[in-house]
């Protein structure tokens, strides 16, 4: 038995698993899927095995219309993780993972963002390898100082909705928050992009602060967070995040699908 430690929802692992698996034998799915993979699909849709078969159908969707989700290897997205592009410093004091992105960090030369986009979804099959992030969730800090019309331009419609859907109804993975941290005029161009693709629920989880990081700091203690948003941790540059890649053993849950 799992406690869900945000809603305090107590799941019969074993009750679960089974019922979900009658769901994906009706259906047309024929991969060789853990009980540790099914448990993040139904963690992220707390306890509800029909709701997270959609997910699960959704999933499988993604990964034939984009077939490099299904093939996603660390070494593919390392020069990204190399680049100080994300850090996870700590859990906030809800108990959620807390992911910061530092798009200060994208140049155009080194990284598309169809490279930014893996590494980010591989950091999402890592964090939710971990039962705490799968009942707790995560928050996002998006810190987007220097975002310029080029990086805006690189999110053409077919990007945007790809984002978008994996953020609210593809990854099982549940968001918190998402902070948006030190945004430029130009942020709101592509605000206005991706508006129509989200949800209400994901809306009304979004919050720009400028570089007021008091604001952030009422939603997240600033003991979880760095130095660059006044916080009490060390400065994000100096965190190696990659290490927790490729220094430890990489789960491979998602593998299944390739």
């Amino acid at each position: 038995m799992n406690i869900n430690t945000k809603s305090r929802v107590l799941f019969n692992d074993n009750e679960l698993v089974s019922n979900f698996r009658v769901l994906i034998k009706e259906s047309n799915i024929n991969y060789s899927m853990s009980d540790e993979l099914l448990m993040c699909f139904i963690h992220a849709r707390k306890g509800d095995v029909q709701r997270a078969m959609k997910l699960l159908n959704n999933y499988v969707r993604m990964t034939k219309q984009y077939p490099k989700l299904a093939y996603l290897c660390p070494l593919r997205v390392k020069h990204v993780l190399d680049s100080h592009f994300f850090a996870s410093p700590h859990r906030e004091q809800n108990g959620c993972r807390i992911l910061l992105i530092n798009l200060r960090k994208w140049d155009l030369h080194i990284c598309s963002l169809e490279d930014v986009f893996l590494a980010l979804v591989f950091c999402f099959q890592r964090m939710v390898s971990e039962l705490d992030t799968q009942t707790n969730g995560i928050v996002l800090i998006l810190d987007v100082k220097d975002l310029s019309l080029n990086h805006v331009r690189q999110f053409t419609p077919y990007w945007v909705k790809i984002i978008a859907d994996i953020a609210q109804d593809v990854f099982p993975i549940r968001f918190q928050g998402i902070h948006v941290v030190n945004e430029p005029r130009i942020m709101k161009v592509l605000v206005a992009i991706f508006w129509p693709f989200l949800s209400n629920k994901i809306r009304n989880r979004l919050f720009f602060h400028g570089q007021c990081f008091a604001t952030v700091h009422q939603h997240v203690d600033p003991a979880c967070l760095p130095s660059d948003y006044n916080g009490c941790m060390k400065s994000m540059d100096t965190m190696r995040f990659s290490s927790v890649f490729f220094e430890s053993e990489y789960s491979k849950i998602f593998d299944c699908f390739n």
